[in-house]
């Protein structure tokens, strides 16, 4: 066996960054309680928008939804307003479906918003009637003078599928049984889950795609549509997909480029990743039980910041359950913020941990428990 030299380096050290208690971008999740958007018989909330602040109060926008078969389809988009974070009072709808006929008459869920220029924007996944072809999703925009509403919607989506790949649903009663006649490209199927940022004077409306022939969430992975104006028009980037993984999209400003937490899907999942031209992104950190579809208080996302400086809450959904709910996380990726890194605060695996070993504590039925 050769001697080691003082410059040698194995190939893990060769990609080490820094050790998790020097990682900025790394960090453990506590999940707690909220009053107002927790466990509710025959009510679904879920896939939480960021949260902004407004005067004194938080906001938030959700999916809301009472349809049993599918807990985010036949939805509406429905908001909630909050003194701390804690403790939310559900103010109603923001923005409903439309009309029957309209692209998206059947849902409107899992949105997000966007601040700038005195005005607030909100995007979000729609879905036309099953017998239009059901599981084409494009992204569709509303826009207010206040975060209360009214919400104007624009009359056409801003983002839609790639128009290649063709399938067909044999039985409308058995909708995801469909039969792919023709694969198409990465995202010819549906466009997701958007998230807008403000950067270099134009706006960033990352997305998440899947393709027709694809199989659906293991396999999904995220673009980006660049515009001058928040209304549009966007174009798709040439390098999309820029990820291979994640299935919610979630992204914030940080240091001079974006971060990204990419969840469960793909061979990168369970990451923090860091592009600092927003496109080319690096993993940067590994996680565990990563917020479901978790929307972050992050102060300086749409302020077009050289020096992101990240987050230390949000709320995300519990998904295991008969009806979905919304619950509060907190972490430690506001930059400079001391990382609680002990085990004793993490006592278990799971998804979401605390709801599956204390399911009182949120208000739920041990029964109402999934597997």
């Amino acid at each position: 066996m050769a001697d080691r030299t003082e410059d040698a380096l194995s190939a893990a050290m060769q990609r080490h960054k820094c050790d998790d208690s020097e990682n900025e971008l790394y960090t453990r999740f506590r999940y707690s309680p909220v009053e107002g958007l927790g466990y509710e018989l025959g009510v679904g909330r879920r896939d939480p928008s960021s949260i902004i602040k407004v005067g004194d109060f938080y906001y938030v926008w959700y999916t809301h939804c009472t349809d049993t078969r599918y807990k985010w389809l036949n939805a509406d988009l429905w908001y909630a307003t909050s003194p701390d974070g804690y403790v939310w009072t559900e103010r109603g709808p923001a923005v409903e479906r439309g009309p029957a006929g309209a692209w998206d008459d059947y849902s409107v869920f899992t949105c997000n918003i966007m601040v700038t220029g005195g005005k607030y924007y909100l995007v979000y996944q729609a879905e036309s009637m099953p017998e239009r072809g059901l599981g084409i999703n494009v992204v569709g925009m509303a826009k207010a003078d206040s975060p209360d509403g009214p919400w104007e919607k624009l009359p056409e989506p801003v983002l839609e599928t790639a128009p290649d790949g063709k399938f067909e649903v044999p039985d409308l009663d058995q909708v995801h049984k469909q039969i792919v006649i023709e694969k198409g490209s990465w995202d010819s199927k549906a466009v997701h889950d958007p998230g807008l940022l403000v950067r270099d004077g134009k706006y960033w409306l990352y997305y998440k795609g899947h393709g027709i022939g694809d199989t659906m969430f293991a396999d999904s992975k995220w673009g980006v549509a660049i515009a001058d104006h928040p209304e549009g028009p966007y174009e798709k980037h040439p390098l999309n997909p820029i990820t291979n993984s994640g299935h919610e999209v979630w992204v914030w400003p940080w240091k001079t480029g974006v971060a990204a937490m990419v969840d469960w899907a793909g061979p990168e999942k369970g990451s923090i990743q860091y592009a600092e031209d927003g496109l080319n992104f690096e993993v940067m950190a590994t996680l565990e039980d990563i917020p479901p579809a978790g929307g972050a208080y992050i102060p300086d996302k749409f302020t077009d910041t050289k020096e992101g400086k990240g987050f230390s809450w949000g709320l995300c959904h519990y998904g295991r359950s008969d009806w979905n709910f919304l619950v509060r996380f907190d972490c430690d990726l506001e930059r400079g913020r001391e990382k609680q890194l002990a085990w004793s605060y993490f006592q278990h695996y799971s998804t979401i941990r605390d709801v599956m070993v204390n399911p009182g504590r949120f208000n739920v039925p041990p029964e109402a428990l999934l597997g």
